[in-house]
């Protein structure tokens, strides 16, 4: 080993102060010298005579750089660096040899040796490699450590967190996984890979018929902060899904690719708080049905879904005959009885997306999507026999009068209503209890006076 000048002879690297090198070298009188030279400057060394006793001491001590020759008895520098790399495949390793052979540089090239010195070894271009390497290898464990660290914040946080670059997820913390009903990541990729498969779509939902990608990628641009999901975790039925409120972070990283970081913050109790303030607003206090105002905000709707799919679309309005006198009679509770039993035969004889409200008093409304007039009179004549046939409590019999119309393109809400109100005018002159209805030849009835 060549001689130190005395400025190299004192230098101490504070990175390799804080490494441990093994050092496997079989010749003793080289292995005695150059473990002299490095113990003033590592405080950590570990020595082993071969690649058998490296191998050993590797699996033992778990040593972050070994520096090692390739000619030794027993086991090989290359045997034994293959042993470690099947142990830790990024493990540092140094190889010394004074052989030029050609399969030796590459067998080295082939297990990831860093660094190739000739023998005899230079003792400076030893201790700069060996520098080079601590600091390389001190900085990946600080990186490590703060990852694991903020690994740990993120695994704690009882918010669910996601880190994708859209077409890929990298990372869900545990919170996350735990809903989802994963131990690990890894069985996450294996397993289920895909948001898309908890979550449930509702009406109007921003991810409605998207796939995982297209969805994530409209978050990530932030053209709204008001994107919403509905999630169900393992063993969670769908209508217990909860909702959470969704944003995206850009990660600063030197990467072509930018990776995401999306939170997923648990938002049930405000849309509970929410939908039952909507509620209140929308639906009628003693049925329990929608109220005039939503009525009118559905028949806007579904006369702009009609007109796009040029569909049927027709209307029934009805109320109760002489329930004025029910009230003089029987008083104001028995009747809101009778506006609760009519509310539960009708709710009962209708389909889920027909639109039941109470207009008003003891008058009510039917919007019947994708149901032309016919169909509209024959529900109306429907629902009038199974209300005339029922006996309510105290008041015995009651009857309604249904008045029904069709909508006609171009025709506007006030006149559609009106129309099916004109009907009902009509039915309630000729007697009461009975159905009668505007025919669409017949539409100019909306322009005449109630």
């Amino acid at each position: 080993m060549t001689v130190m000048n005395d400025n190299l002879q004192n230098m101490i690297d504070p990175y390799l102060q804080r490494t441990k090198v093994l050092y496997v070298e079989d010749e003793e009188v080289i292995r005695d010298s150059t473990a002299k030279f490095l113990k003033r400057r590592i405080k950590n060394l570990l020595l082993a005579t071969n690649g058998s006793e490296g191998l050993g001491m590797y699996r033992q001590h778990c040593p972050d750089i070994v520096v090692t020759d390739i000619m030794m008895p027993f086991m090989d520098g290359i045997e034994m660096s293959m042993g470690i790399r099947a142990i830790n495949e990024d493990v540092p390793i140094i190889i010394t040899s004074a052989f030029n052979d050609e399969d030796f540089f590459l067998k080295s090239i082939d297990i990831g040796v860093i660094k190739y010195i000739k023998k005899p070894v230079n003792s400076a271009e030893l201790l700069s490699t060996l520098g080079k390497v601590a600091r390389a290898v001190s900085q990946q464990k600080e990186i490590e450590a703060k990852n694991e660290f903020i690994k740990t914040i993120l695994d704690n946080n009882p918010t669910f967190i996601m880190i994708t670059d859209i077409d890929e997820i990298y990372f869900l913390n545990t919170s996350f996984l735990n809903f989802l009903g994963f131990e690990t990541f890894d069985e996450f990729m294996e397993k289920g890979k895909n948001l898309n498969r908890f979550m449930v779509v509702k009406e109007d939902c921003f991810y409605k018929g998207k796939s995982f990608n297209v969805w994530i990628r409209e978050v990530a641009s932030g053209q709204s902060t008001d994107y919403v999901v509905y999630m169900s975790g393992k063993d969670e039925l769908k209508s217990e899904a909860r909702a959470y409120v969704i944003h995206a972070n850009p990660i600063p990283e030197l990467q072509e690719r930018r990776r995401y970081l999306i939170t997923f913050t648990d938002v049930s109790f405000i849309e509970c708080d929410r939908k039952k303030f909507q509620d209140m607003a929308t639906r009628d206090g003693l049925t329990n049905i929608y109220n005039r105002k939503k009525f009118d905000d559905e028949l806007q709707k579904e006369i702009k879904r009609s007109l796009r799919y040029n569909n049927y679309l027709s209307l029934i309005i009805f109320d109760i005959d002489h329930f004025k006198s029910v009230n003089d009679t029987y008083g104001h509770p028995t009747g809101d009885l009778v506006l609760k039993e009519i509310t539960r035969l009708v709710s009962e004889n209708v389909r889920k997306y027909d639109i039941f409200a109470r207009y008003g008093g003891e008058e009510f409304v039917i919007l019947t999507p994708e149901t032309n007039l016919a169909g509209a009179k024959e529900l109306a004549e429907k629902l009038r026999e199974i209300i005339q046939d029922n006996e309510f409590n105290e008041v015995g019999k009651v009857t309604c009068s249904f008045g029904v119309s069709e909508y006609v393109k171009e025709e506007d809400p006030a006149g559609f209503v009106k129309k099916a109100d004109y009907a009902l005018y009509i039915a309630k002159n000729k007697g009461r209890n009975r159905v009668k209805a505007v025919e669409k030849e017949h539409s100019f009835f909306f322009n005449l006076p109630y």
